[in-house]
C-alpha cells in the first residue's frame, strides 16, 4: 500500500466510511475516553491484526489526541 493509498483509507474510515483493507471490510470506531482506554483492548480483530490491517489501525492515531480502533464491518 502506498502512503496516497494509506492517508486516503485512513480519511475515509475517520469519516466513517466502510474501507476494505486485505479483502475485509473495516470501519473505524472512535474510544472517547482516550487517555483512559488502550484501543487494542477494544479490538477483537486477533489475528487479522497484521500487515496493512496494523499498519492502516496504527495510522488511524498517528493525528490528533483522539484513539481509534478498527472493526469489521459485517459484525
Amino acid at each position: 500500500m502506498t502512503q496516497k493509498e494509506l492517508n486516503e483509507k485512513v480519511q475515509l474510515l475517520k469519516a466513517g466510511q466502510i474501507v476494505e483493507i486485505n479483502a475485509d471490510c473495516f470501519q473505524a470506531k472512535r474510544i472517547t475516553d482516550w487517555y483512559e482506554v488502550n484501543p487494542c483492548d477494544c479490538c477483537d480483530l486477533d489475528s487479522i491484526c497484521r500487515g496493512d490491517v496494523a499498519i492502516v489501525c496504527e495510522a488511524m492515531d498517528y493525528i490528533g489526541k483522539r484513539q481509534w480502533y478498527l472493526k469489521l464491518a459485517h459484525d
